[in-house]
């Protein structure tokens, strides 16, 4: 394109454009339309006639605020002018950025940051001058930060305050911008750092000017001040915010350089901040000056006109004024919805506060209808956003919606307990958003690959290089690396973005999941049991007061009946006694049953008479629930919930939908078991003899030594698991590598025996007994470690080299999401804490767990704490005789797990209720396992001897012969000798008591 079609005149016009159409409101709702540069006429008449009528109706609409309607003829512009002009004239441009702000004014976030980086691209190209690349670059910004992609958004504002700088700027706009992102991220206290240096930037400014004799910019300080203001009202400032405020307006009121929106914004904080001080008689008249200067600005029917109204519906609600307020907020409503549409998310929200001050006044017909719309409303707009994006911003949109859930589950719970229609809302509220993000991820991937083409495989083989890369630079040295480690997540989350604009089919598939197709999908003899954590909703106190301290509670769903419900208490109470009931289950040593009968009473107990007949349960957790095995819960007649019922976890009741349609199973059958962790041969640990059979190594990491050991025994379970197998393909010692299982193509099963683990986070809480030292190394070592999927994986061959590249023995759930597992029916990680990670409400377990969903695996068999090998071993054994002879999956776990609690030496859940079965319980398919079927084996199973605290393996300390070390970051050799000498002290002693 030639340059010289890139003048001086039309670059000025784009950046005021720019900054004009994209900027938040008020400063937007301009009631004048921007000059604009002549128009390059249009080859055809017809064409011509046509562009001007929509630039026209474009003025028009955006200036009225009907920018759902004003979208249209954008869209319309920018196809025209492309078609007619090019994609790269500067027309197409100017219409492209009129699109693109009409998209975020809609909510439409992706398809606006799309079009904004389209023209970005080409400007920088093109070398236009740098006021317009700083209105792009900024436009782009605030998109990201709406949208919620937080790190992208401070990325381009740090490139805009650099260029700024660079040409002499002081960078106002780009300051702004950070302070406006860290309060969108909650960090007031740099948000108050950046408004502060700001506001003392525009004093300097100004004393300057009066020396000068110079214009005082007075909007730009009362501004300022006003900004400011408002981070101090959040923090709990008042009397600090009340000063500013006051200059603020003072200030603005004098102003006479344009349109008073800045003093309206002003008073309508100035009124919130009253309101928070419980002076409701100050607040209300600034409410209504507020909303008399937008209505006289921008019209009685434009969106900015609303937000003064829903604060003063919310004043007059918490007045309990019921009458005034609904006028207030019904008039609000109307107007958001003609404006941007009936989908919106202000709209949704709108809708939710009609549904509350209903309930304050008993009006349950009335608030079920409100409730229904804003959830529909809400749902519509999740199902375009999670079309598209990466997953971080799905999950960041998902929960801003956890108020709207909260609330449409207490209108139930507690509003209505015996209504049927508000328990389906609730029940099918939290059907369609738990683990939604999760979903759409796997789905798109998924389809992506029904439909492969060459750039597709590029597309997901980058997606495999970059997982790769962050893995292996997560344990060699993460802090040192930060910039590359951060450079690659961005460009994960583009490739991300990609994938999901790419699965056409996905997108086509979305549709709002219904209850009655869920209900269908449960089999006859069992129950779905969808636990979630929600915050209940309280209409008739103030608004500070609504939500309450967060409850779990359980709905059961029959194939016939509605569904019943249970509350089961307080988050914060049922998770402490779910990770004191872990720890006991976990060591051998303690007796768990106290704690198992006390948690089957606050939870199970309450949800057995809604169970009915059923003997299968189908549990969806939520939260540290994730992690709890029920199957070692102990009821009121002493038995373990594993001898009432047959259990299979889901991450979300919706899985049932997706159970009944498979994909077409794999063929192969694989068998990877006592991976040569230092390359070669499987060698003895440190100088030792490799234990003995009856020893029980630990399937975990031994960080405090910062290498893998060697098991032993996964040796003798993958020949024995191989030879169940008919033509299973076992890998073991150097051949059992992290590439072999990347270059796996849907197998129809993957046993895996090796050590697993799961890192927690620095600053995360324990989830997990803590012995020998393990987790406080582990959580030193992955400090700077923030994805979980990076922070849990497997250990195959060459695992304690270290080695550099792709294959470096460490296989990441990062790296396991991107596997093809679509046709796989069974993945059977026979390791340590496969189960665990970190608990996500609504959203599953961060781990291993999360990762073999996205990648396809139907059913999952995993472990939540750290198991010894012989008795892992046996288990195993166990599951793959009852398998082979026709058991369902689910079925023959609990026929294993049962032989093994049969046992006095295993009788302890240590030892069997470690592992779960998550995804799909039923028959494998695909024909039998083995030629000849034998018959179910059901004498017990080989007596295991168990070691103290359930290992026999003696730890010594120090690496001998200069074998190598699995250094995950430099310098924790001083932690790990710590941690040697502690558990040293402690055998001493212990040896001690014993001879005395």
């Amino acid at each position: 394109m030639a340059r010289t079609r890139w003048t001086p005149w039309l670059c000025g016009a784009l950046a005021a454009l720019c900054t004009a159409v994209m900027a938040p409101a008020p400063v937007e709702a301009q009631s004048q339309p921007l000059w604009v540069p002549p128009r390059t006429a249009l080859p055809s008449p017809e064409d011509e006639r046509l562009d001007g009528a929509l630039d026209n109706e474009l003025w028009e609409m955006t200036a009225r605020g009907r920018y759902f309607e004003a979208l249209s003829a954008a869209e319309r512009l920018l196809e025209l002018r492309q078609r007619v002009l090019g994609p790269e004239h500067p027309q197409t441009s100017l219409a492209a950025i009129w699109a693109a702000s009409h998209y975020r004014r809609v909510a439409e976030y992706h398809k606006a940051a799309s079009l904004l980086e389209r023209v970005l691209a080409l400007l920088e190209r093109e070398r236009v001058p740098g006021e317009l690349l700083f209105a792009e670059v900024g436009a782009l910004a605030l998109v990201y930060r709406e949208m919620g992609d937080f790190r992208r958004a401070e990325a381009l504002y740090r490139r805009l305050l650099a260029e700024q700088v660079l040409v002499g700027s002081s960078g106002d706009d780009a300051l702004r911008g950070l302070a406006a992102l860290a309060q969108a991220q909650g960090d007031l206290d740099r948000a108050a750092s950046l408004y502060e240096r700001l506001l003392a930037a525009q004093e300097k400014e100004n004393a300057k000017s009066r020396s000068e004799g110079a214009k005082l910019d007075a909007h730009e300080l009362g501004v300022a001040l006003d900004n400011l203001a408002e981070i101090y009202r959040l923090q709990g400032a008042h009397p600090r915010a009340e000063a500013l405020f006051r200059r603020a307006v003072t200030i603005l009121e004098t102003w006479r350089g344009g349109p008073e929106l800045s003093l309206a914004t002003c008073l309508d904080r100035q009124a919130l901040l009253y309101q928070d001080m419980g002076d409701d008689a100050r607040a209300e008249p600034l409410f209504q000056r507020a909303l008399a200067i937008r209505e006289k600005e921008l019209g009685p029917a434009h969106p900015d006109v609303a937000e003064p109204l829903v604060h003063l519906g919310a004043l007059y609600w918490d007045r309990k004024q019921y009458g005034r307020a609904q006028a207030s907020l019904q008039r609000a409503l109307s107007v958001l919805q003609q404006a941007l549409g009936p989908e919106h998310p202000r709209v949704a929200a709108c809708a939710g506060a009609l549904e509350g001050l209903a309930l304050a006044q008993g009006k349950l017909r009335e608030a079920l209808t409100m409730r229904l719309a804003a959830v529909s409303a809400e749902d519509r707009h999740l199902t375009r956003l999670l079309t598209s994006g990466a997953e971080r911003e799905k999950r960041a949109f998902l929960g801003r919606l956890e108020p709207s859930t909260s609330a449409a589950i207490s209108l139930h719970a507690i509003s209505a307990p015996k209504n049927g229609e508000a328990a389906a809302l609730a029940l099918t509220t939290v059907l369609r958003r738990k683990a939604r993000a999760l979903d759409a991820t796997a789905d798109s991937l998924a389809s992506l690959r029904r439909s492969m083409t060459r750039q597709d495989q590029a597309l997901l083989d980058r997606l495999g290089e970059i997982d790769a890369e962050l893995s292996a630079r997560a344990y060699r040295d993460p802090a040192g690396q930060r910039a590359r480690v951060q450079a690659l997540e961005e460009e994960r989350e583009g490739v991300e973005a990609e994938v999901s604009r790419r699965s056409a089919a996905f997108r086509a598939e979305q549709r709002p999941v219904l209850l009655a197709e869920v209900q269908a999908a449960i089999p006859e003899d069992a129950a779905l049991i969808e636990l979630f954590a929600y915050r209940p909703y309280q209409p008739r106190t103030t608004q500070r007061d609504r939500l309450g301290e967060p409850r779990y509670v359980a709905y059961v769903l029959r194939r016939k009946g509605g569904p019943a419900f249970a509350d089961l208490g307080e988050v914060k109470a049922i998770d402490a006694a779910v990770e004191e009931l872990r720890r006991a289950l976990s060591d051998p040593s303690r007796d768990p049953t106290r704690l198992a009968r006390g948690m089957d009473a606050q939870l199970m107990a309450k949800v057995r008479p809604l169970l009915g007949p059923a003997r299968k349960l189908l549990i969806s957790p939520d939260g540290a629930l994730s992690l709890l095995p029920f199957g070692a819960l102990i009821d009121e007649d002493q038995r373990s919930l594993l001898e009432r019922y047959e259990i299979t976890y889901l991450t979300t009741g919706r899985d049932l939908l997706r159970l009944t349609a498979p994909a077409e199973p794999g063929q192969e059958l694989v068998v990877i078991a006592d991976p040569a962790f230092d390359g070669g041969a499987s060698a003895p640990p440190f100088g030792k003899e490799p234990c003995s059979w009856d020893c029980q190594a630990p399937r975990g990491v031994d960080l405090s030594r910062l290498r893998f050991l060697p098991l032993p025994g996964t040796a003798k379970e993958g020949a024995a698991v191989g030879a169940k197998l008919r033509g299973a393909r076992v890998l073991t010692g150097a051949s059992a590598t992290e590439g072999a299982v990347k270059g796996l193509a849907r197998p129809r099963i993957l046993h895996i025996a090796t050590h697993g683990f799961f890192l927690p986070a620095a600053s995360a809480p324990e989830q997990a007994p803590a012995r020998d030292g393990l987790d406080t190394v582990a959580r030193a070592s992955v400090s700077e470690v923030d994805s979980a999927l990076l922070r849990s994986g497997l250990a195959f061959a060459g695992a304690n080299l270290r080695v550099s590249g792709g294959d470096d023995g460490v296989l990441t759930a990062a790296e396991v999401s991107g596997l093809d597992l679509s046709g796989t029916q069974l993945v059977v990680l026979s390791a340590c804490d496969t189960g665990v990670g970190e608990p996500s409400h609504g959203e599953g377990v961060q781990g291993l767990r999360r990762a073999l969903v996205i990648a396809g695996a139907e059913t999952q068999v995993m472990s939540l704490w750290r198991i010894g090998d012989q008795a892992t071993r046996h288990l195993m054994t166990a599951y793959y005789d009852r398998l082979v002879a026709g058991r369902e999956r689910s079925d023959a776990l609990r026929e294993a797990q049962l032989s093994l609690k049969g046992q006095r030496d295993t009788a302890h859940p240590y030892y069997w209720a470690a592992f779960i079965v998550s995804g799909n319980g039923g028959p494998l398919r695909g024909g039998p396992l083995l030629s000849a079927v034998p018959k179910p084996q059901t004498a017990p199973v080989e007596p295991v001897r168990p070691g103290p605290r359930g290992c026999a393996c003696e730890v010594q300390g120090g690496a001998a012969g200069g074998a190598p070390r699995l250094d995950l970051v430099a310098g924790l050799a001083g932690l790990a000798a710590a941690a040697r000498r502690r558990r040293a002290g402690s055998r001493a002693a212990r040896r001690s008591a014993k001879a005395g």
